[in-house]
């Protein structure tokens, strides 16, 4: 099979219903090829699962007059969303996985991939979706980048399955690291306590679980599981903390993506084995750490709209949150500063404005972290939440908050 420069592949592709990537698997290289020719009619759709902070790519660029199908609103679509040509679908990860293996109507899956070896490509450091487009029976083009590593445990495609194979060296998408502020520290610290050893810990991207990852080098027989693992959680294999990593994709520096190609602690599996109720249920002693933009006080959590403004998507989230509570001995933790804006803005309100999406119910949270403490509220009656709750918000907020629960108590 010929190798296509990226502009070649673009200006002779025919296909007009495309998945790209996201994470890890983007094809960089061939999204900017397709940038600078741009599929014109309006008939042309995109689909991705771009993450925010990771994706960074306009994408909006390789179709101007087409429509994209998208499950994060990141930051390079958010205009193409408040002009309505952004299809933002609030979807589970398992419930995207599970869609995507009935999927009929793509045309073509650009997916970056590493150099063949042995006469297969491997998905290198992004396994989440591409398995469920293969079993789909989708068209896949191979996006084939020099500095993506073959690893050893994770799902491989045989040359024979590609219908194109493009020369696609370019920068893997990463997260710029954060600093750790002294309150992500603190509730670094208070998160960590809740682990234990021989625990297996799920983290979503975010400084503070970064730092909470940070926070467990001294912990022992520590298993990682999840969709995404970063440096900081590949560290705690270094550090002895860790024996070994269940993850989806990870998002690493060039130290830990040379590494990889060799790691056989680390086993990269598809959202089917690290989202669905029953791969997560399997795992004991599941801890899922997760942030948030903002909790009330009965305990519901919003995840992805800041100030009437869609920033996210629903994500792995929930999934993790109910999987941990199937775990024997599981828990979910969401973490999140008590305060924003500078401390203008309390991040633990009486109630979430009207409008506001709930990515988890009140019913589904064990402990909720933040600079000032643990509040512990599973299976708590309403009235002792908000009070655990109001004790971990920062302080100049408390007696408002109070006196807000208690207005609320008496119209119920």
């Amino acid at each position: 099979m010929q190798l296509l420069s990226p502009d070649q592949f673009a200006t002779t592709l025919s296909a007009d219903r495309i998945f790209l990537g996201g994470f890890t698997g983007e094809p960089t290289a061939v999204i900017e090829a397709l940038s600078r020719h741009p599929r014109p009619g309006a008939h042309a759709r995109i689909t991705s699962v771009f993450i925010p902070g990771v994706n960074t790519i306009d994408v909006t660029r390789v179709a101007p007059n087409g429509r994209f199908e998208t499950f994060f609103v990141s930051g390079p679509l958010r205009d193409a969303f408040a002009a309505k040509r952004v299809d933002y679908r609030p979807l589970h990860y398992s419930a995207i996985y599970a869609e995507m293996l009935t999927r009929r109507n793509f045309d073509l899956a650009v997916l970056r991939t590493s150099p063949p070896r042995d006469g297969r490509v491997s998905l290198g450091l992004a396994h989440d979706f591409g398995p469920a487009l293969l079993s789909a029976g989708i068209p896949i083009a191979a996006m084939i980048d020099p500095g993506t590593p073959f690893v050893p445990d994770g799902h491989t495609i045989s040359l024979d399955r590609l219908s194109a194979l493009i020369d696609g060296p370019s920068p893997l998408p990463t997260m710029a690291p954060e600093p750790i502020r002294p309150a992500m520290a603190e509730i670094a610290r208070f998160a960590a306590a809740l682990v234990r050893d021989g625990d297996s810990v799920q983290t979503g991207l975010g400084s503070a679980p970064n730092g909470v990852l940070s926070a467990l080098t001294s912990h022992k027989r520590l298993r990682l599981f999840g969709g995404m693992v970063t440096d900081a959680g590949l560290a705690l294999l270094d550090a002895g903390a860790a024996t070994g990593v269940t993850t989806g994709a990870a998002v690493v520096g060039p130290g830990w993506t040379r590494r990889l190609g060799g790691e056989t602690r680390v086993r990269f599996r598809p959202v089917c084995d690290t989202h669905s109720a029953a791969a997560i249920a399997s795992v004991p002693s599941l801890v899922a750490i997760n942030s948030a933009l903002e909790i009330d006080l009965f305990g519901q959590v919003n995840g992805d709209v800041l100030a009437g403004r869609q920033i996210s998507g629903h994500g792995g989230v929930a999934d993790y949150v109910r999987g941990a509570r199937l775990s024997p001995d599981g828990r979910s933790v969401i973490v999140l500063a008590a305060t924003g804006g500078g401390g203008k803005i309390s991040r633990i309100v009486a109630t979430h404005p009207p409008g506001t999406p709930i990515s988890i119910t009140r019913a589904d949270i064990d402990h909720v972290v933040t600079e000032f403490g643990t509040a512990a509220i599973r299976d708590t009656d309403i009235d002792t939440r908000a009070e655990r709750l109001i004790a971990i918000a920062a302080p100049h907020v408390r007696d408002v908050l109070s006196n807000a629960w208690d207005a609320l108590r008496r119209q119920m």
